[in-house]
């Protein structure tokens, strides 16, 4: 098992939030880039639902959203 060098104040900080959450420093640890990487890609995400192409596409599809259809239909009957 590979062997990382940390500072102390740093391992004293996994020490305890392992201890905080009931794991070890190793579940700390990858809990720590799961968050990570879930942040990153929710950021791409986010980076490219921005992007000027995506907003001229949904301009142009936006009026489809009132395109005659009855706003009160429940479909009730077929769900």
């Amino acid at each position: 098992m590979p062997t990382v060098k940390v500072e102390s104040a740093l391992h004293s900080r996994l020490v305890h939030r392992a201890a905080a959450e009931g794991t070890t420093i190793g579940g700390v640890i990858t809990r720590s880039l799961d968050v990570l990487e879930e942040s990153e890609f929710w950021a791409e995400v986010e980076r490219t639902m921005t992007a000027d192409r995506v907003r001229a596409a949904a301009e142009e599809f936006s009026g489809t959203l009132t395109d005659g259809l009855d706003m009160d239909e429940t479909w009730e009957d077929v769900l």
